[in-house]
């Protein structure tokens, strides 16, 4: 009798392993894994602002950006967007509504540029990661409304690119009216501030104590610092609390850092005083839309320097009215979103990227749409690509919290040269849109098109997260990476267009824009779509994947605590059952395009070096990105306190673990079928 108690308590376990094991082996991912080679240590934070200097309605806006790119190399095995590694990485970081002590302006836009050296990159022997350099405060005359990065970097008329530019919309409420303004600055110029020197001179032996000290108790050294920055307009040291108070002085308008640098910048009004609710910029091209407008979009044509800065006010602005409409836009009840695309008659046409969302009866209806205009006047051409349709019940009373955000968020965007990327959360499908030139076989006559295809992302809903929130695209176009809320990484990958014979080659054809409207034979452009269920090759497929351990701590911090996330670490693993609960801590992602032989003279040894030591696949084993890893290729994720994490793309290992990763994925599971065998075999021994 006890042998049968102990073969129907084996056979209980037994049955629970196969269980787990059959799950697992169903649910594995047939995806290399990336290799984490690098990550920031503790040390590496940058201080976050005081809640205090920080209004209930501020928004936090992060970017990475290198500090210079190297000349492009034409010929096919250099992809474009090669960074140079010696001008280090920025990092900015914007911060909407900043109080100030200041009576008439009591929100301002805080904007903060750092610098890191990359030089940690080349694996020479004794390089580490250093700490973020503060280059220069700026504070806008308002809060902060919207903002967008341009790292098009289209080509001017001499064939160079033309410059990133970060457009940051601002406004100023006076009298019971709203003045809306824009400050665009130029990341292609860091200088040396003029009265940079002249100021170090004036401050003496004062500021050298006040940048280094940890603390400032003195009430003589805070006035000290206010006066600094203020007047000879030198940054405090950031790192210490004191620096908020003298960001927030009345009479603080920016400060510059120990290297003296910062960014020319334009500043560009913007007629009338309707809300803005849509707003980007590419190339000289600001549009914008407004609540209650007669038309549905506004454009802004601004000039530019020979090198592609724009001039703002300074120089004439032309202004062109999109199409009108028969109902007044509005923000209730209905979501619009509406972008640029590169057009693909540069400098004499427009092309626009238009989303619409609205909810008839019990049903959300969202589409998408192409709009063009050949002549810059009145005359609009609208081609509708796809629309799709949400059962939501009546007021959207069939939908939870979150199924309602994803409804109303607005898509992640990133644009990079010919290529603009969307991810809709609400439908989970990525729509990618190129703008392309095309030759005839046999012929001279060039079509130009804009390809539009559509990718529903595998895993990215089906994993534990829902939904991506971090979004970014190389400058080939050829991959694009996204974090989720669990701070998990993917990487996608597709055919490189410049490799698809009969498409012309941009970087050829952009050295004379102005002559790409008369060698083409069309007046406006195609649209390249597929019906549903096709795909091609320029859609997006699964290349890598990186997953933390879900045993470990959820977030990167420690000490990452915020109002709709108040859980300290030892209940990190009871907040992740509460997926409403749960903030990322990956703020911005990066690719990061290196040359091997840069990477090769930071080593000194001549070689090819790595941040990591783990073995390389095989060539064979590899995702084919046609050529694109030619360079050096690194994502980038940058935490919400400024710590780095790197994974080199060349670095990938098929995982030869199935029965751990799944156990650590769905530990609640696990937990709970542990739980139910053994009260059945507590049960089998009780009562046998």
């Amino acid at each position: 009798m006890r042998y049968g108690l102990r073969t129907r308590q084996a056979l209980l376990v037994a049955v629970g392993a196969a269980y787990v094991f059959v799950l697992a082996w169903f649910n594995r991912q047939p995806i290399p894994t990336t290799t984490l080679v690098h990550e920031s240590d503790s040390g590496l934070k940058l201080r976050q602002t005081q809640e205090e200097h920080l209004a209930s309605g501020n928004r936090d806006f992060n970017w990475l950006e290198p500090g210079r790119y190297l000349p492009d190399n034409t010929t096919e095995n250099q992809p474009p967007g090669v960074i140079d590694v010696e001008a280090g990485l920025l990092h900015i970081r914007l911060h909407s509504e900043y109080r100030t002590a200041k009576p008439d302006v009591p929100l301002a836009g805080l904007v903060k540029v750092y610098r890191k050296s990359l030089q940690f990159m080349g694996g020479a022997k004794g390089s580490h990661e250093q700490q973020w350099e503060l280059l220069f405060v700026d504070r806008l005359p308002g809060p902060v409304k919207l903002a967008h990065l341009d790292r098009s970097r289209g080509r001017n008329t001499d064939g160079t690119n033309a410059p990133r530019h970060l457009a940051v919309l601002y406004y100023m409420p006076a009298n019971e009216t709203m003045a809306f303004r824009t400050r665009i600055y130029d990341l292609e110029s860091l200088h040396k501030s003029p009265a940079f020197d002249s100021a170090v001179e004036a401050a003496g032996g004062a500021w050298d104590e006040l940048r280094t000290a940890s603390k400032i108790d003195d009430k003589a050294a805070k006035l000290s610092a206010v006066r600094l920055a203020c007047d000879l307009k030198l940054c405090p040291n950031d790192n210490i609390a004191f620096a908020d108070k003298v960001y927030s002085g009345s009479r603080f308008g920016g400060c510059v850092g120990a290297s003296g640098l910062q960014m020319s910048y334009a500043d560009v009004a913007l007629p009338g005083t309707l809300d803005v609710v849509e707003f980007s910029l590419r190339g000289r091209t600001l549009m914008y839309s407004r609540l209650n407008d007669m038309v549905r979009f506004r454009m802004l044509l601004l000039a530019a320097a020979q090198n592609g800065t724009l001039l703002g006010d300074s120089a004439p602005i032309v202004q062109t009215k999109g199409p009108e409409v028969t109902e007044y836009l509005r923000d209730i009840g209905r979501q619009s979103f509406l972008t640029q695309l590169h057009s693909t008659r540069p400098e004499n046409g427009v092309d626009l990227f238009l989303v619409d969302g609205d909810t008839v009866g019990d049903t959300f209806f969202f589409s998408f749409s192409l709009m063009q205009n050949t002549t810059l006047g009145d005359k609009w051409s609208h081609d509708d690509i796809k629309r799709y349709r949400l059962p939501v019940h009546q007021q959207f009373s069939g939908l939870s919290r979150d199924e309602l955000r994803l409804v109303n968020d607005p898509p992640l965007v990133d644009n990079a040269g010919l290529t603009s990327v969307f991810y809709f959360k609400a439908t989970d499908i990525i729509v990618t849109v190129d703008t392309e030139w095309f030759r005839d076989h046999d012929s001279s006559n060039i079509t130009q098109l804009q390809r539009v295809r559509e990718s529903r992302p595998p895993y990215i809903s089906t994993l534990n997260s829902p939904v991506a929130v971090n979004m970014t695209l190389d400058d080939s176009g050829a991959l694009l990476a996204m974090s989720t809320v669990d701070d998990e990484l993917f990487v996608f990958s597709r055919a490189h267009s410049s490799s698809i014979r009969h498409i012309l080659d941009y970087r050829r054809y952009f050295r004379l824009p102005r002559l790409v409207p008369w060698a083409a034979t069309e007046p406006v452009s195609s649209v390249d779509t597929l019906d549903d269920g096709e795909t091609d090759i320029f859609n997006w497929h699964l290349a890598l994947a990186w997953q933390p351990s879900t045993l470990m701590v959820v977030n990167w911090e420690d000490s990452f605590i915020s109002p709709d996330n108040p859980f300290p670490t030892t209940q990190r693993l009871i907040a992740r059952a509460q997926q409403q609960q749960q903030q990322p801590t990956t703020s911005c992602l990066r690719f990061l395009h290196l040359d091997p032989s840069q990477l090769a003279r930071l080593s000194g040894d001549g070689s090819r070096p790595m941040l990591g030591s783990t073995s390389r696949a095989a060539p064979s084993q590899l995702p084919d990105t046609n050529s694109i890893t030619s360079s050096a290729v690194y994502v980038v994720a940058l935490s919400t306190v400024g710590r780095m994490r790197v994974w080199e793309l060349d670095n990938r290992r098929q995982s030869p673990h199935i029965l751990w990763p799944f156990i650590t994925e769905h530990w609640g599971l696990m937990f709970m079928l542990a739980v139910a065998v053994c009260c059945c075999v507590y049960n089998e021994r009780r009562w046998g």
